[in-house]
């Protein structure tokens, strides 16, 4: 029954149909959402909390976004030596996820976009659309381990600050909990799921799990990462007039909750959800709404808009500097990238349609 109804849903409706349209539903409610809370700011607030955090903060927030992106390069070198090519030098690895996290997050379509700029920055080394997508894949499944350690732990030990997100849906603490619970189960049970040697696909598409170990690292990169990017947030909004004594942790959750959201919807930097969600659950914490509205504005030029014109600049003077046309480059990678795909796709098509009856 279940098999008939995954078949139905795949052949008559199709998943991404289906994804997309979730997608759009969660924009929609978080645009409402964040209209609905913009419209009681006071913006002059905003922007005189903006003009009173003090340079030696701003230091600190710039530390912490070097810092996250810096975290972010070894997501690259650690999927470059997963998939087998040790040939990759760090720096190589450095200018790839730093560029295609800084564009893919401000433009959107992130699995997309992320592998056509990988493409454009491995190419020289020969690298083909196949691995580019097993690369993505590993980087991405390094993102999703360190954000599920984080929202697991943090729905156990700090239920109360996620509740304001969903309560409105008659979700309560205790729910919160064992969601938390759940994710954290589930992380131990991929963990001994990957004890033994694991891989998926076939031909060109194989694509080997790392081992328990390796999968641990990952996930203490990932929460490296997220709570680097979480104390950038975090050092704003304490630097804000009238600060509650909140503690990190509180503030970690509802950022790793708040991007996650974001990402889901698609958009362009997150943008939306993120916002919605941070005007939801931080002011039940003690923040003023002007407070939280100033400090996702200046997290914004940090870690999305300051990021993506220094990317755009690196690429450039790369592609202009390497004697290649940058423009027939870029067309290259993503013909290659929508042709990798495509084949991805045949092969899954291939591999469950029925034999021939005996």
């Amino acid at each position: 029954m279940f098999q008939t109804l995954v078949t139905f849903v795949r052949d008559r409706i199709g998943f991404k149909r289906i994804v997309l349209g979730v997608s759009l539903a969660m924009l929609a409610i978080a645009i409402y959402v964040l209209v609905n809370k913009l419209k009681h700011i006071n913006w002059s607030k905003v922007f005189s909390a903006i003009s009173e955090i003090g340079p030696g903060t701003l230091v600190v927030a710039g530390l912490f976004t070097a810092a996250a992106y810096l975290t972010l390069t070894v997501y690259d070198y650690f999927a470059t030596r997963t998939i087998g090519r040790d040939d990759i030098p760090y720096p190589a690895c450095a200018m790839g996820s730093f560029t295609s996290y800084s564009i893919a997050h401000n433009l959107g379509a992130t699995v997309f976009t992320a592998a056509v700029v990988r493409y454009l920055v491995y190419s020289r080394y020969k690298i083909t659309a196949p691995e580019v997508v097993k690369l993505c894949f590993i980087a991405g499944l390094t993102f999703w381990l360190g954000n599920a350690t984080v929202l697991g732990l943090g729905f156990v030990l700090e239920p109360e600050v996620v509740t304001p997100v969903v309560e409105a849906f008659g979700i309560g603490g205790s729910a919160v909990r064992m969601v938390g619970i759940g994710i954290l189960v589930a992380l131990v049970g991929w963990l001994i799921f990957v004890s033994s040697p694991r891989k998926f696909g076939r031909g060109a598409w194989v694509i080997k799990l790392p081992t328990a170990r390796l999968t641990a690292l990952q996930m203490v990169i990932g929460i490296v990462d997220l709570a680097c990017c979480a104390a950038i947030l975090y050092v704003l909004l304490m630097a804000m007039p009238h600060a509650p004594d909140v503690g990190f942790q509180a503030v970690a959750v509802i950022f790793c909750a708040s991007m996650l959201l974001g990402f889901a919807t698609h958009a362009p930097g997150a943008a939306g959800a993120f916002e919605a969600t941070l005007l939801i659950a931080l002011p039940p914490l003690g923040f003023r709404p002007e407070s939280v509205v100033a400090a996702f504005i200046l997290f914004r030029l940090y870690y999305f808009i300051a990021p993506f014109l220094l990317a755009l600049s690196l690429l450039a003077i790369r592609e202009l500097t390497s004697g290649h046309r940058s423009l027939d480059h870029l067309k290259e990678s993503m013909a290659a990238i929508r042709a990798a795909e495509a084949s991805h796709e045949a092969a899954k098509h291939v591999a469950v349609k029925p034999g021939p009856a005996e």
